[in-house]
């Protein structure tokens, strides 16, 4: 066999590693950036923050789940978000009490925010019976209104709560 042949079947293998290599690095970097799963799978980055941030900071973001703890909830809309944060609250004994009690006393501009019914609401959610609170607010309002207007005023202690959003978005 000649050299040069030896060389050039050499230099072609080498060169095959190299992509293989090059090809895995650039795997496992999106695996450290969280662009795709170690199965090889497209995935979005997520990065999780705690609901009593200031809720300007959830401007433009899409959330994909809530945490309470350790339990994870999907949400994909800030209105799923809203609802079930709003859900689990209600299931405390004393919350409940205390939003019962705040229907008629917490108001927006034009209407009730939380109310016994759902008549003078643009777009109302119930909560439970006799118990409705209007979603048709921005992101912002809406968190604001949930955490500050609502749960603030009930008592409920949401520290234990976070929100998944997708895309990098790093705190500096």
């Amino acid at each position: 066999m000649n050299i040069a042949r030896e060389i050039k079947i050499a230099s072609m293998e080498i060169n095959t590693i190299l992509e293989q290599l090059l090809s895995k690095v650039e795997q496992l970097g999106d695996v450290a950036v969280g662009h795709e799963s170690h199965d090889g799978q497209q995935q979005d980055y997520e990065s999780i923050h705690p609901l009593s941030l200031n809720p300007s900071f959830f401007k433009g973001e899409r959330p994909t789940g809530v945490l309470f703890g350790d339990e994870r909830v999907d949400a994909y809309t800030w209105q799923m978000v809203f609802k079930e944060i709003l859900r689990r609250s209600n299931d405390d004994p004393e919350t409940h009490v205390a939003l019962m009690n705040l229907r008629g006393k917490i108001s927006g501009q034009k209407r009730h925010i939380l109310a016994n019914n759902s008549n003078t609401m643009r777009t109302p959610h119930k909560i439970d019976n006799n118990l409705f609170i209007e979603t048709h607010y921005d992101t912002e309002t809406l968190l604001r209104i949930l955490t500050k207007r609502v749960l603030d005023a009930a008592g409920y202690d949401y520290s234990h709560i976070s929100v998944a959003i997708r895309g990098e978005r790093f705190s500096g």
